[in-house]
């Protein structure tokens, strides 16, 4: 079992939580990939931009941006847009040594 498995999964040790943590990791995992591609093809966006293109919900994308946030692969570009509920939201970017790393890759 993984680190973010054990850290999600319900702690009475029942399997069926552990199985639905080991998935939602790998969902996780595709999802930042998802949120990577859009950050380096459309450059600098909002959490919600990103969720309209992806199709997930804000708060799916949400979540997993404060996930890169936190590895240092995403930056806050300091800019601010309005949401649809006009709302001013953090534009996200690529770390600078993140687009180093995703144009070596075909």
């Amino acid at each position: 079992m993984t680190d973010f498995a054990r850290e999600h999964a319900r702690k009475d040790n029942i399997d069926t939580s552990h199985v639905s943590a080991e998935r939602a990791e790998t969902m996780a995992a595709r999802h930042k990939m998802a949120i990577y591609a859009v950050l380096k093809t459309d450059g600098p966006q909002t959490s919600d931009e990103i969720a309209a293109k992806i199709g997930l919900l804000p708060h799916q994308v949400i979540k997993r941006v404060s996930d890169l946030r936190n590895e240092r692969a995403v930056i806050d570009s300091g800019e601010r847009r309005q949401t649809r509920t006009g709302r001013p939201a953090a534009v996200w970017k690529l770390a600078p040594v993140q687009l180093d790393l995703l144009e070596a890759v075909p």
